[in-house]
């Protein structure tokens, strides 16, 4: 075979691997955006909190009906009971439903067009992370803990706001920050990195 042939075969086969990867959402950066986001981000305490946006008068609200986390405008803000997860940044957001069931903010995985999915949504779960592990799980398979893990990284722009990042493959994907828009079942997940200057990513964690 032709010299010229061969590295052209290499070539295909590099371009061909590399458009897999990037189809599964995997990123060459994604362990050094992972480490630079957790080393900006700020450990939260432990108490009750408001996440209110950016844009607009609105809150990330707990929505009984449906179980539905959503950016919604409330002259009473739903307070987010947040746990700090052991000795770590990660925090968890927990709320309860008004049949007393308690659920936490979680990152949705959506299986796309077959290419490996992608995280694309804030939802709310039952807490399976920084509290008694329910007894029931209802057939379903445990919570992958970083699913209902986040960090609040200080947005260097804008004083006092914070994008809500989520542990969710932080070091091996693009991460993935909680957006000021609706989406179904939930809150829009959006590709984000530390230097990511888009203000409907900022929310104010205001503890109450």
């Amino acid at each position: 075979m032709p010299r010229h042939s061969f590295t052209l075969i290499y070539c295909l086969v590099l371009a061909t691997l590399a458009a897999l990867v990037a189809a599964q959402g995997v990123s060459p950066t994604g362990k050094k955006d992972g480490n630079a986001i957790l080393k900006a981000s700020k450990k939260l305490k432990a108490g009750d909190y408001v996440f209110k946006s950016a844009v607009g008068k609105e809150y990330l609200t707990f929505i009984s009906s449906g179980n539905l986390v959503t950016p919604t405008a409330s002259k009473h803000p739903r307070v987010w009971d947040i746990r700090n997860h052991d000795n770590t940044k990660y925090f968890s957001a927990h709320g309860t439903n008004n049949a007393g069931n308690a659920k936490c903010i979680s990152t949705r995985w959506d299986t796309g067009d077959g290419d490996g999915g992608f995280p694309d949504a804030a939802v709310l779960w039952q807490c399976e992370v920084d509290t008694k592990m329910p007894k029931d799980t209802g057939g379903y398979e445990k919570i992958y803990p970083p699913k209902q893990l986040w960090l609040a990284v200080p947005d260097p722009k804008h004083k006092g706001f914070f994008k809500i990042i989520s542990a969710s493959h932080l070091f091996d994907m693009v991460p993935r920050c909680i957006e000021h828009k609706k989406i179904s079942g939930g809150t829009k997940l959006t590709e984000c990195k530390l230097d990511t200057d888009k203000k409907s990513l900022l929310w104010k964690i205001h503890k109450v």
